[in-house]
């Protein structure tokens, strides 16, 4: 029997949430944002998305951020929390992790239900921290340090931004970003009704949605938006750390209107950027070699450009509708494995989901990224691909996928979450749908529109869809679509039927939104925490430079640079990850002032780069690069790079810092 769920709106049902508004004098929103750093270690940890063995971080472009709002009914409390964290996936380990830490930190605030925990899907972060197998392989086990970053640096900024409440409006405004999308997998996308497809301009959903907050004098507190776009504008071969096209980006935003990243003691201003049906969306033409060549730095900022740009339109624009409603959040577990599908969703009677199985077309990757090319895409059962089958019946319920990695048969325990949460969170009139999976374009079409179907008559105008939301479930496509067996359709765990069922799930959580019914939450998957794989790692010791000093330079910059010039130091350093310290950076680009150096730039602006790679048996050189704006003020600069050097076995740490010589930016 199908496991049941709850309305709850931050401990109260919907409706005495409502009883309670009647009798409420200044009805409206308390809101507050705030950002925090989920970085982790920056060398020697597999990256995650890409799936490569290969490819494990060596440095950092810019710092990865958790961006938290928190919206509270004003007259009952009500509280949600939408999230979105600078990583490739969000798992609900990481989730329960949180919420768990929450209720020590803020007691009876929030729950499962009220905190929604997305990903802005970069492909250029630290693996590692996931509870299931599958996910950790390439990042060499369970990684502690990875894990704990994200986790407290979330709770960081979630507990800031509920203190930090003030009342506020909220509004919402839609728009057209054009040009910065590639379907990767048009011919999937092809096998989509010819009705359904004409009633679209573009097999790329192009819509940006955009939540605003502001206090009640007009001073903005957050905006958060929706569009679709994947986290991969940096390719397989980078291994620098990065918040990738979302990440870069939400910081351009938050920098136009002055954030600094060093206060914690006054509110600053916070941009989200959320994933939304971006499955089979590229941020480049992955056909075309010019744009999908060299290191991908260009085109990111191209794409985080772009979506800045039209989401400062959007901020900035007076269209938008002021929201006016209840906040609350429905929420429950599903266990989604040979489970039976309404025909009202399927199409015929006798439907049922699949256990968790990813195909050979999983394993053949995308025109992003092919870890493993020996695998040919496309592979359709009894197709392209002879009709020989170890598990026959398993084979029958995914139909044209060929079976590759029965991750849901793997015990002791699943390689692949098999229960997952699903989630919808309500501000007003506007509708999010958590989304634990990566959805294409038009199944995403699809399921937004039956929600919003379905609670149109509760007052919702808009529904927004945040995907990779509190667990991953890997791919969903249409029943079309997953018949060409794409990257896409190889990847949809529990066979041809997933859409329906997800949208079953969610149009019944829609229903007990808009009238307020409640039921049993079901039961969540078991905490996988003791079970996980450490490999005893770390930094053994620090030598220096002979007859030197950690922080000594090595390579040293030139006397003077033109603007657009990049200026160049290496340092002899330690291993950076002896310094896991939350918003602390490695380096400094700084400029005399006042008889003064004064720090302009820090690791988290994406002007600078910085590499580590090993010299000798200990030793460390840490390679710095900026990049000269052009708008950078002529006068006189230094780099500076900080960081511990861990001096004997028995782990004493000592702080060192070196700078280069002072150069000149010429006007």
């Amino acid at each position: 029997m199908r496991s049941l769920f709850v309305v709850v709106a931050a401990g109260l049902s919907l409706s005495s949430a409502t009883a309670v508004a009647a009798g409420c004098t200044e009805p409206g929103y308390l809101v507050g944002a705030a950002t925090d750093d989920i970085t982790g270690p920056i060398v020697g940890v597999g990256m995650m998305g890409y799936a490569d063995l290969g490819q494990s971080d060596e440095g950092l472009h810019m710092r990865l951020r958790a961006r938290s709002l928190v919206v509270s009914d004003a007259c009952n409390q009500a509280t949600v929390a939408l999230v979105i964290d600078d990583v490739s996936m969000t798992f609900y380990s990481v989730k329960q992790a949180v919420v768990d830490l929450l209720e020590r930190q803020l007691p009876g605030v929030f729950n499962n239900s009220n905190v929604l925990l997305s990903a802005t899907h970069s492909h250029a972060g630290p693996g590692g921290y996931a509870h299931h197998f599958l996910y950790n392989i390439t990042t060499g086990g369970f990684r502690p340090k990875v894990f704990n970053a994200i986790v407290e640096g979330t709770v960081r900024s979630i507990v800031r931004a509920y203190k930090q409440r003030v009342a506020a409006r909220l509004s919402v405004v839609q728009g057209q970003l054009e040009g910065m999308q590639y379907n990767r997998s048009p011919e999937a996308y092809q096998n989509n009704p010819i009705a359904e497809r004409q009633r679209y301009a573009t097999n790329t959903d192009r819509g940006m949605l955009l939540l605003k907050a502001e206090t009640a004098e007009g001073a903005p507190i957050a905006a958060f938006n929706w569009f679709a776009v994947h986290g991969v504008s940096l390719p397989l071969s980078n291994k620098l750390v990065s918040g990738d096209n979302k990440g870069l980006a939400a910081y351009l935003f938050e920098r136009r209107l002055g954030v600094t990243y060093t206060n914690f003691e006054t509110p600053e201003f916070v941009a989200g950027f959320e994933q939304a049906n971006a499955g089979d969306i590229s941020p480049y033409d992955p056909d075309d070699k010019a744009v999908a060549g060299g290191d991908g730095f260009a085109r990111n900022l191209d794409s985080a450009q772009a979506q800045m740009g039209k989401a400062w339109e959007l901020f900035q624009s007076a269209d938008g509708l002021f929201l006016n409603g209840p906040v609350a959040a429905v929420h429950r577990f599903e266990d989604l494995v040979n489970r039976p599908v309404s025909a009202k969703y399927a199409g015929f009677e006798g439907a049922r989901t699949c256990n968790g199985v990813l195909g050979v077309s999983f394993a053949a990757g995308t025109k992003n990224g092919r870890p493993f090319p020996i695998f040919p895409q496309h592979a359709v059962f009894g197709k392209t691909w002879l009709p020989i089958t170890l598990m026959p019946t398993e084979q029958a319920c995914h139909q044209q996928k060929v079976l590759l990695l029965p991750t849901g048969f793997a015990r002791p325990t699943p390689w692949t979450a098999s229960t997952a949460p699903f989630q919808i969170v309500r501000i007003g009139e506007l509708a999010v749908i958590a989304a634990p999976f990566e959805i294409t374009t038009m199944a995403g079409r699809r399921l937004r529109h039956q929600v919003l179907q379905t609670l149109a008559n509760s007052g919702v105008k808009f529904v927004a869809l945040s995907g990779l939301a509190n667990e991953y479930l890997h791919y969903v496509t249409t029943p079309e679509e997953y018949m060409v067996q794409a990257y896409e359709g190889g990847a949809t765990l529990f066979g041809p039927q997933s859409l329906a069922h997800y949208t079953e799930i969610f149009d019944e959580l829609a229903i007990d939104l808009g009238t307020g019914r409640q039921r049993s939450g079901g039961v969540p998957p078991r905490n996988l925490s003791a079970e996980q794989v450490i490999l005893p790692r770390g930094v053994l010791i620090d030598l220096p430079p002979r007859h030197g000093r950690f922080g000594a330079v090595k390579s040293d910059t030139l006397a003077a640079y033109s603007r657009g010039a990049t200026a160049k130091v290496d340092f002899w350093g330690a291993h950076p990850n002896n310094r896991l310290v939350p918003n602390q950076s490695y380096l400094t680009v700084e400029q005399w002032l006042n008889d003064q150096w004064q720090a302009k730039l820090y690791d988290w602006d994406p002007d600078t780069q910085m590499r580590w790679r090993r010299a000798g048996i200990a030793g460390s050189l840490v390679s710095i690069d900026w990049t000269i704006a052009m708008d950078t003020t002529p006068g006189l600069y230094r780099i500076c790079h900080s960081g511990e050097a861990k001096v004997s076995l028995t782990g004493h740490h000592q702080p060192y810092q070196g700078c280069s010589k002072q150069f000149e930016v010429l006007p």
